[in-house]
Parts: structure tokens; C-alpha cells; sequence
């Protein structure tokens, strides 16, 4: 079951000598969801922190919309860059709306809920060269499946679900934005939350554009990618225009 979400089927290979020694070797070749660099912390990729889905918002200037996901004390803010389908698939469930047609998110909630399936956990596991990787878990019957996925399709299939959404300590690390960098970043601007006022205790914004795309950026990503932005090597960006407002 591909399901759209960017990951491989491997079927058994029924009466085929050797096939599944040959699908053993490729499994033991495949690289690891989340890969730590050389001297960093090898629990970056193992330790994993609960997100919940705050808002969706357009960047107009920008051409794209970000997905804000916070942590469970709200300190710390992981932008998801996202194209619009997606954005409009989680605005949606995030106001818990149906939307005048059914979406591509919606086509794989009804096939897994069709073949017995269920939706049990999202994870952000990855950042590399500012595009998220993850995968989206399933419980079918006694049967536990992983599938490589989009972080965008899968966040709104785990807000179907009712599903629990994790990130390795790694990405937030990365690209996690915290409730101090956004004050220092509003007072480097002048601005107020969101450029609308002074911040508040309930109040996180503006949002750091995304990562500059396309060919003057040297590493062009195509649009179905969810984009984030690796902190550790990119300073936060200036906000563009007066920014949106967030309210945690």
C-alpha cells in the first residue's frame, strides 16, 4: 500500500527463489530514518517530543503557507513549509470542517480505514538541506506498519486519527524556533507579536520566512516537498511584511 506518501511497497515475493534474501539485503541497505553527524549526540535521533497542530498560515510574499506546530508547554514553535494542497487538507481538520470535496488526505484516510488500518503515530524524524523527512505508523489488525511519508500528508491523516505527532529531538534542535529567540527577534524588529502589538504570555510570532527556493538558491527543491529551515548553519531570517499572528 503506497498511499501516496512518498514511500516504497515491498510485496512478498511469493515462490521466487531467493527473493527474500534479496528483500533482506535491501532492507539492512536502507538508510536510516534519522542520521546523527559525526561527534553530535547519538540520542538526537532516539529521544522524541510531542508536537501539536497551533495553525496554518499563509506567507503571502513568500508564495507558500507554513503549518505551526508547537510543543505540549509551548515553548517552542516547528514551522512546516508546505504547499497549498497540503495547507488546505490541515485547515480544514484544524477547524474540524469537511471541505467542499474530498482532498488527497481525505483519499487515504478512506483506504486505510477501508482495509483495516489505522493511523497510530506521525513522526518527524529528519531535516536535510532544509526538506523534512518522515513516516507515518499504522496498525492493521496484529500487523504494524511503517511507511516513508510527506510530514504534511501524514500530519493531517494523525489529525484524522486522533494520533499522536512526535519529532526527534534533532529536528527541533534545528529548526525549532523558542519563545526567547522570537522575543529577541521582535525587538531587533520593533515589532509586536506578529507586528500587531506587544507579546503576550499566550503569544508566539512572527514566523521566519522559509529558506529562499528555486534556481538563485543554488539547491532548487520542488514544490511537493515540506521545507524547514536548519538553524544551526541559517540564522533567523527577518520576518516579511508585518508577519502573522499565533496565538498558543
Amino acid at each position: 500500500m503506497v498511499l501516496a506518501l512518498g514511500g516504497a511497497l515491498f510485496l512478498p515475493a511469493f515462490g521466487i527463489p531467493g527473493a527474500n534474501a534479496a528483500a533482506d539485503s535491501a532492507a539492512a541497505g536502507k538508510e536510516r530514518p534519522c542520521i546523527t553527524e559525526k561527534g553530535s549526540d547519538p540520542k538526537a535521533c532516539s529521544e522524541l517530543v510531542e508536537l501539536e497542530v497551533k495553525d496554518v498560515v499563509p506567507l503571502m510574499e513568500a508564495q507558500t503557507h507554513a503549518v505551526v506546530l508547537t510543543t505540549k508547554d509551548g515553548e517552542t514553535v516547528l514551522p512546516l513549509f508546505v504547499d497549498e494542497g497540503a495547507a488546505v487538507s490541515i485547515a480544514f481538520r484544524l477547524a474540524e470542517r469537511p471541505p467542499p470535496q474530498p482532498l488527497s488526505q481525505d483519499l487515504l484516510d478512506d483506504v486505510v480505514n477501508k482495509l483495516g488500518g489505522k493511523v497510530t503515530e506521525v513522526r518527524i524524524d529528519d531535516l536535510r538541506d532544509n526538506v523534512y523527512s518522515g513516516r507515518v505508523f499504522l496498525q492493521q489488525g496484529k500487523k504494524e506498519l511503517a511507511l516513508d511519508a510527506r510530514p504534511s500528508d501524514s500530519i493531517a491523516m494523525a489529525m484524522h486519527s486522533q494520533a499522536r505527532i512526535r519529532v526527534t529531538r534533532k529536528v527541533l534542535t534545528m529548526a525549532g524556533i523558542t519563545r526567547s529567540e522570537i522575543e529577541a527577534l521582535q525587538k531587533q524588529q520593533d515589532l509586536g507579536v506578529g507586528g500587531s502589538g506587544g507579546l503576550g504570555e499566550e503569544d508566539m510570532g512572527p514566523l521566519p520566512p522559509p529558506p529562499p527556493m528555486g534556481p538563485s538558491a543554488g539547491n532548487p527543491k520542488p514544490h511537493s516537498e515540506d521545507i524547514g529551515m536548519d538553524h544551526s548553519t541559517r540564522p533567523l531570517m527577518e520576518p516579511m511584511g508585518k508577519g502573522q499572528e499565533i496565538d498558543l
